[in-house]
């Protein structure tokens, strides 16, 4: 091929692809001139009610019989053989189990470990006899199923809340449907000092064997119940200067600082400078401002107001 047709060719090509680049940019550079379209965003609120709010601390514990204690023999010896199965009910006085106060020389009928309490068995520790045993080793555990109680610690803040007599709900950690009412029935009247915390004692009736006897438990305290004003949690956002929420006021949105408080499912307890039927707004707050303006539920944002916020 002429070589003159080459070059020829190749510069043409080099043309095209110079005219289509100032043509993208062009057309870049123009559509960028264009007025951008206003954004228009939805916005809902909800009306301000005082409501009764609840207040409940959670705690999680081990269900005990009320009684349930340990039983200890009386002597030293050797376990000869136990006198009841776990699981069995027995009454007070009854023999659970036998030691063998082994002295040499002398001869000892066997001594028995009779329940202090009636109730059901709920632990033997021997089976195996011979092994030693001693007053300070128990050799069994009996506890009462009619009646149950949870035994916890408390931090000292949340036991300043918790009060002698008040309600409690009891119920399995997997299934709340299965739930017995009792009262607080002990608040240690200082704190520990070593541990900063102290021991709070639920009980409830158990008379129909609704829970068993050393299952896993939440424990919920009512501490109080108060008049408040509640929201969903969405509808509070968190700034440099604390929480706060938006109140729209006859179309227009101002900022409102608040304090919350106790949480139920969604919904948060707030506190500030709010009023009964106040708007505050739920859904499209984040795209709010201090001073914005809503229209019929929308918010409207043009170049200019979206590119500063």
């Amino acid at each position: 091929m002429d070589r003159d047709l080459v070059k020829k060719i190749v510069m043409w090509v080099g043309i095209a692809i110079v005219a289509l680049i100032v043509f993208r940019i062009g057309s870049s550079v123009a559509s960028g001139m264009k007025k951008q379209k206003d954004v228009i965003f939805n916005i809902s609120d909800v009306k301000l009610a005082k409501q009764k709010v609840p207040h409940v601390l959670s705690v999680q514990g081990i269900l005990e019989g009320d009684p349930q204690v340990k039983v200890y023999p009386q002597v030293a010896g050797k376990f000869a053989k136990n006198n009841a199965i776990e699981g069995q009910m027995v009454n007070w006085g009854d023999v659970l189990s036998y030691i063998d106060r082994d002295l040499v020389g002398q001869t000892f009928e066997l001594a028995p470990v009779k329940a202090p309490v009636s109730g059901m068995v709920t632990k033997l520790y021997y089976i195996d006899k011979g092994d030693s045993v001693s007053p300070q080793m128990p050799v069994a555990e009996v506890a009462n199923e009619d009646n149950i109680k949870v035994v916890f610690n408390l931090g000292q803040d949340d036991l300043l809340k918790v009060h002698k007599g008040q309600s409690a709900q009891i119920y399995y950690v997997n299934d709340s449907a299965i739930a017995l009412t009792g009262t607080v029935a002990s608040v240690p009247p200082v704190v520990d000092k070593d541990i900063m915390a102290g021991t709070v004692v639920v009980k409830a009736p158990n008379k129909g064997k609704t829970l068993k006897i050393g299952t896993s438990v939440n424990v919920d305290i009512l501490t109080e119940e108060k008049e408040s004003y509640v929201v969903p949690e969405k509808a509070v956002l968190l700034g440099v200067d604390g929480a706060y929420v938006y109140v729209n006021k006859a179309g227009k949105v101002s900022q409102v600082k608040v304090n919350t408080g106790f949480r139920i499912n969604d919904l948060i307890e707030i506190d500030g400078p709010l009023s009964d039927n106040d708007a505050v707004v739920t859904d499209g707050n984040f795209r709010l401002f201090d001073g914005a303006s809503v229209d019929n539920g929308t918010l409207t944002l043009d170049a200019k107001t979206k590119n500063n916020k």
